[in-house]
């Protein structure tokens, strides 16, 4: 099962960007940056795939800095 994050360089773009996607109605969850995609910053925000366009488009809307977004597979714990 994929995970897709959006990466930012400090936690003000994230905390920043959780807010328009919550006024905008979308899912998003704030959660520790995986250190296999980026060492930046501490956090993240945990994002559903089929959002991942829109949300691209939100970013460029709203100039909010990230590194990207990111997809990283997780297995489920055994």
């Amino acid at each position: 099962m994929k995970k897709y994050y959006v990466l930012f360089p400090n936690h003000i773009n994230g905390l920043k960007l959780n807010e328009i996607l919550r006024r905008e109605n979308y899912k998003a969850t704030i959660a520790p940056t995986p250190r296999e995609l980026s060492t930046s910053c501490g956090i993240s925000l945990l994002i559903r795939e089929e959002d991942v366009e829109n949300i691209r488009k939100i970013m460029e809307r709203e100039h909010i800095e990230t590194l990207g977004i990111a997809s990283i597979e997780k297995y489920p714990a055994l």
